[in-house]
């Protein structure tokens, strides 16, 4: 239950924190300069009133010269109190008033009657049976001079700069994690960037970002490896096979040439999306397209009477257009090769995002299988009886992700599977040459 109200980030929690410890030091400074201040100045006031006391009420010391002597010299006089009540005592004066009865009853040893007249320095009135129903005024001179905007706006003023103080030094302690989190997502999309700085932070945060900076080498290392390694076998592949290619067109028996020519192609079709996986795109240059026109270009490769576009108008986008020609192309061979035509290919602007739909009229996939698709070398079940390597959507989805967009996949209600791709419609709201730079 109590973690329901924790605070979630370390921005909030820092700030909850010093504004605690600013409390609590104002609680322990308050105890501490009302034990260490006043309550010197209430015994010395106690005794002096004893001493007022004696002189003034007690038939064996009385002494009315050295009474008069004393209250010119300490204020503590006998009078008639102003109509005031006990209860009147403002809350910031209670426990000193509360700590000089109590002070007063144990040195006279009988109960003492309190009364407290606001003026700027606080005047007590006080009597007891021994007086002979006489009141005594003692001016809290000890309580000194006060003024209550001073103290109210002491006792904010100081928490306020403190908890200012403190969200500070929790910004300054959050900015390296944020940027940290923005570099991360960068590196988690596949983009290059700078090496974070590793010289001017704190030590704790210097070492961090070493660490992050070497693992963000070592990813993009690694990443080189593996490219140059499938690069190398998909190239070393094509010359045996155009070697095979060869030699099946002088087998005599047709039937058989043709079906070691349509496995040959059938390899350098797997050959050719190996080598499309590995050209993610990284290099190319993003420039301002129009969806619509892309597709027109790619679609008209295939059948036409087996194809229908439903294009609504759509602003230009930061595009790469070639990668995003090998997105479209990946998905309507798609359709076609595992689904069943007519394919569909619309678009529509909605929120300020381009949509673009491609479904085919096909049995569609089973529901747990859906989202396995797109995991490279993952296929669906009709496309197990299908040549292919299961590269064609983990292709698409890296291209989705290096445009910021979104992919969903699902079936139609009416039959056959819809490929749904969101991008983020860009220059109004980030600047073209940022995106293209990242």
């Amino acid at each position: 239950m109590f973690a329901r109200f924790t605070p979630k980030t370390s921005f909030t929690r820092s700030a909850l924190l010093v504004g605690l410890v600013v409390f609590m030091t104002q609680i322990l400074t308050v105890w501490f300069f009302a034990r260490n201040t006043y309550l010197p100045g209430i015994r010395e006031y106690s005794h002096l009133t004893l001493l007022q006391a004696e002189l003034s009420f007690h038939e064996e010391t009385k002494d009315p010269e050295a009474a008069k002597r004393l209250g010119e010299l300490s204020g503590i006089r006998l009078g008639t109190p102003p109509n005031v009540d006990d209860a009147e005592v403002p809350w910031y004066i209670t426990p000193v008033v509360r700590g000089f009865r109590k002070e007063l009853e144990n040195i006279f040893e009988e109960p003492i009657t309190v009364r407290f007249e606001d003026m700027r320095r606080p005047v007590l009135w006080i009597t007891a049976p021994s007086f002979e129903q006489q009141w005594m005024s003692v001016p809290m001179t000890f309580f000194r001079d006060y003024d209550r905007y001073f103290m109210v706006g002491w006792g904010v003023a100081v928490p306020l700069f403190a908890v200012l103080a403190g969200l500070l030094i929790a910004r300054g302690l959050n900015r390296p994690l944020k940027r940290l989190e923005q570099v991360a997502m960068v590196v988690a999309r596949g983009d290059s960037v700078p090496p974070l700085d590793v010289n001017s932070g704190t030590v704790e945060f210097n070492a961090v970002n070493h660490a992050f900076n070497r693992m963000t080498a070592e990813l993009a290392q690694a990443q080189r490896d593996r490219t140059l390694l499938l690069a190398g076998v998909s190239h070393d592949l094509r010359t045996p096979l155009t070697r095979l290619r060869l030699t099946a067109e002088f087998i005599g028996d047709e039937e058989l040439a043709a079906g070691i020519v349509q496995d040959i192609e059938d390899m350098d079709a797997i050959l050719e999306q190996f080598i499309g996986f590995i050209r993610d795109g990284t290099d190319e240059v993003a420039s301002f397209e129009n969806l619509n026109e892309l597709i027109v270009e790619v679609c008209e490769r295939y059948p036409q009477e087996d194809m229908t576009l439903a294009l609504a108008d759509v602003p230009d986008l930061m595009l790469k257009p070639l990668t995003m020609k090998r997105l479209i192309t990946n998905l309507v061979t798609n359709a076609f090769k595992y689904g069943q035509p007519p394919v569909v290919v619309s678009t529509e602007l909605t929120q300020q995002a381009v949509v673009m739909t491609v479904r085919d009229h096909g049995k569609g996939v089973a529901d747990e299988h859906v989202q396995g698709l797109l995991q490279p070398f993952s296929r669906g079940e009709k496309a197990r009886t299908e040549s292919g390597s299961g590269l064609g959507l983990a292709i698409v989805q890296r291209i989705v992700d290096m445009h910021h967009g979104s992919l969903h996949i699902s079936n139609h209600p009416q039959g056959g599977l819809q490929v749904i791709v969101r991008l983020p419609v860009m220059g109004q709201f980030v600047q073209p040459e940022a995106w293209a730079a990242r």
